[in-house]
């Protein structure tokens, strides 16, 4: 063996990282608890919106677990392991209690099985104004839209309207 072949190894010896690799290492698993902790962050400050904080938490709790130093979760990775077990917390809380609210105030619910409806289409979907039928449904009326029949209708209804004396209400 020449002098080329050990160029490979570190300065510890074969089959243990040199300094500048433990020192990457490092470097990475700092910047991952970095990450963590925005992520848990956003997440604790999301939790209104569990669809945002719930990925986020657990963005949080796994990039901390993985940027711990040996054994221990230590600084950065701790404080955000606890904000990402505390954002999934509040999340779940809060929507639980929404849920709630709405099942158990007859006036919320009533509301909410009223935006169903309209939602998927299940409700009869047609009003009466002046003699021309307009559709409620929004599938209905982006294509009355597209098709042009929407300004047909408008243009009658505001023909309707316009008083026949030139204009002037009496």
């Amino acid at each position: 063996m020449n002098g080329s072949d050990y160029q490979n190894y570190g300065s510890s010896g074969p089959g243990e990282p040199d300094e500048f690799n433990r020192f990457k290492a490092t470097v990475a698993k700092r910047n991952m608890a970095t990450a963590s902790l925005v992520c848990g962050i956003i997440a604790i400050l999301s939790f209104q919106l569990f669809f945002i904080s719930l990925p986020l938490a657990g963005a949080s709790i796994i990039l901390a677990l993985l940027s711990r130093q040996g054994r221990k979760v230590e600084g950065r990775a701790r404080i955000a392991l606890i904000a990402g077990a505390a954002a999934v917390i509040f999340s779940c809380l809060y929507t639980w209690y929404a849920i709630r609210t709405v099942y158990r105030d007859p006036r919320l619910r009533s509301q909410m099985e009223q935006l169903y409806n309209y939602y998927t289409g299940q409700i009869s979907g047609t009003r009466e104004s002046e003699g021309t039928a307009q559709s409620e449904n929004p599938q209905e009326i982006l294509s009355d839209i597209l098709s042009g029949k929407y300004r047909e209708n408008k243009e009658k209804e505001d023909s309707l309207a316009v008083p026949e004396n030139g204009g002037a209400f009496i």
